[in-house]
C-alpha cells in the first residue's frame, strides 16, 4: 500500500509539473506572437512578481525608466501594462478609456462585493451602468441629499453637545473617535435609518458589530491577496485569507439581510396604520421600492445589499477625509489664518479713516 501511495504522489506530482511546463510554453509562444511592449524578463510561475518590492510605486517607476514609457509585465498569471508618460496616460484614461475602465475579478471583490456586483468594483456592462443610474437617478439626487437636511443639522448639534460634556470632565478628547461617529451617524441616517452613536443609538453592541464588520471590510478590501495572481497559492493559503473573507461576507450577508427584513416590516406597519410608505424614506426605503431587472416587481435583495454596502464604503471614506482634511489645514495653518484676518480688520480701518 505505501508503495502504491509513493507512486501514486509521484505521478500526481508531475502532472502538476507537466501542466506548468506547457501552460509556460503556451504562454510564451502566445506573447511571441503578439505585438506587446518592452518590459523585464519573467520567471516561469511568477513572471515579475518577486521584482516588486515593499514600495511597488517606486519599481514600477524605475522599470519605465529603464525600458521605456510603456512596460509589459506577467505578475503570476495576469498580464499588466505600467507607464510614466503622461501621453500615454492621456490614452488610457481619456481617449480609450472604456477599454481600460473595468475592473479586475478579485477575490476579495467576489466574496466581499456579492460576486463584483456593486457598482465599485462590477465590470464593465449592463448591470453596472444600471446600478449606476439607481445611484444617480434615484439615491444621489440633490432633491434626495436635501431631505436629509434635518439629520445633519440634528447631527452636528450632537456633536457639539458631545464634545461640549466631554471637556467638561478634563480629560483628554479624541478628534478621530468623535468626528468618526460623527460621520458615521450621518452615513447610517441617510442609507439606513438608524443612528449608531449618541443618547438615541440603536445600542452599544449593534453599533460595536457595525463598526467591527465595516473595518474587516475595508482592511480585507485593501488586502493585496497572491491568490489573485497565483492560482496555487489558494491551495496553500497560509495566512487564512481566504477564510477570513468567507466568514466576514456571511457576517455582512447576516447584518445587510437584518437590516432589509427591518424595513420591509417598518414599511408594512406604515402601510397599514397611515396608508403612506413614502414618508421620511431613507435610501433602503428607496432601493426597496425600485422595480426589479425584467419586468420584476422588486429589486433583487443581492442587488439592494450591493448598493447598500458600496454606499456605507464610499460615503464614509469620502466624509470622513474632508473632515480631517479640514482640521488639519486648520490646526496647521491658525496663525496663517490669524494674521489674514488682522491684515484684513486693519485694511478696512484704514479704508474707513482715510
Amino acid at each position: 500500500m505505501d508503495i502504491i501511495a509513493t507512486l501514486f504522489s509521484l505521478l500526481l506530482f508531475l502532472v502538476i509539473v507537466a501542466n506548468f511546463i506547457l501552460r509556460w510554453g503556451n504562454l510564451k509562444s502566445q506573447h511571441k506572437s503578439k505585438r506587446l511592449p518592452p518590459g523585464p524578463p519573467r520567471l516561469p510561475v511568477f513572471g515579475n512578481l518577486l521584482q516588486l518590492g515593499q514600495q511597488p510605486h517606486r519599481d514600477l517607476a524605475s522599470l519605465c525608466d529603464k525600458y521605456g514609457p510603456l512596460v509589459y509585465l506577467r505578475l503570476g498569471s495576469v498580464d499588466a501594462i505600467t507607464t510614466n508618460d503622461p501621453e500615454i496616460i492621456r490614452e488610457i484614461l481619456v481617449r480609450q478609456d472604456e477599454v481600460f475602465a473595468s475592473r479586475p475579478r478579485t477575490l476579495a471583490a467576489v466574496h466581499l462585493a456579492y460576486g463584483c456586483g456593486d457598482v465599485a468594483l462590477a465590470p464593465l456592462g449592463p448591470h453596472w451602468k444600471r446600478m449606476r443610474r439607481i445611484c444617480m437617478e434615484q439615491l444621489l439626487t440633490t432633491r434626495r441629499l436635501e431631505s436629509f437636511a434635518n439629520h445633519r443639522a440634528d447631527e452636528a448639534q450632537h456633536l457639539v453637545m458631545d464634545v461640549w460634556s466631554r471637556t467638561q470632565t478634563g480629560k483628554p478628547l479624541s478628534l478621530r473617535e468623535v468626528l468618526g461617529a460623527f460621520s458615521m451617524n450621518n452615513v447610517t441616517r441617510m442609507l439606513l435609518g438608524k443612528q449608531y452613536f449618541g443618547a438615541e443609538s440603536a445600542g452599544p453592541q449593534e453599533a460595536m458589530e457595525f463598526m467591527h464588520i465595516t473595518h474587516e471590510l475595508f482592511r480585507l478590501l485593501g488586502v493585496i491577496y497572491l491568490g489573485d495572481y497565483l492560482p496555487f497559492w489558494r491551495w496553500i493559503d497560509p495566512h487564512g485569507c481566504e477564510k477570513k473573507m468567507r466568514e466576514v461576507e456571511k457576517r455582512v450577508d447576516d447584518f445587510h439581510s437584518k437590516i432589509i427584513e427591518e424595513h420591509r416590516k417598518t414599511r408594512k406597519t406604515k402601510r397599514k396604520e397611515t396608508g403612506e410608505e413614502d414618508k421620511d424614506m431613507d435610501f433602503v426605503d428607496v432601493l426597496l421600492s425600485l422595480p426589479g431587472e425584467n419586468g420584476k416587481e422588486h429589486m433583487d435583495d443581492v442587488e439592494i445589499k450591493a448598493l447598500i454596502q458600496v454606499m456605507i464604503a464610499s460615503l464614509k471614506m469620502v466624509t470622513t477625509t474632508l473632515i480631517f482634511m479640514v482640521f488639519f489645514f486648520l490646526f496647521n495653518f491658525l496663525p496663517t489664518l490669524f494674521l489674514s484676518i488682522s491684515f484684513l480688520q486693519y485694511g478696512a480701518l484704514w479704508f474707513l479713516v482715510h
